[in-house]
């Protein structure tokens, strides 16, 4: 058995952790592209809530499959015979 087990706690903070994460990628992403494009950095609310939106779509996704792969990884060394 592994010691770090894929459960319900670590699923919700390996989200969190992403989403903080996807938030400033994405952040320092938007503002380059802003000053690339116009010279001028600013942000309207739609910006701002986009950012937010694909942080956390990204930070699910990324936190589900992880923890999924875990999960099958786990049920698979359980279910081989010891050598």
């Amino acid at each position: 058995m592994t010691k770090n087990k894929p459960t319900l706690a670590r699923l919700l903070f390996s989200i969190a952790y992403l989403f903080v994460c996807c938030l400033a990628f994405f952040s320092l992403a938007l503002i380059v592209v802003k000053f690339i494009i116009s010279h001028d950095v600013v942000f309207d609310r739609s910006d701002i809530k986009q950012v937010v939106v694909v942080s956390a779509i990204a930070a699910t996704a990324a936190g589900v499959r992880s923890w999924l792969y875990a999960l099958l990884d786990e049920r698979k060394i359980r279910k081989k015979p010891p050598e």
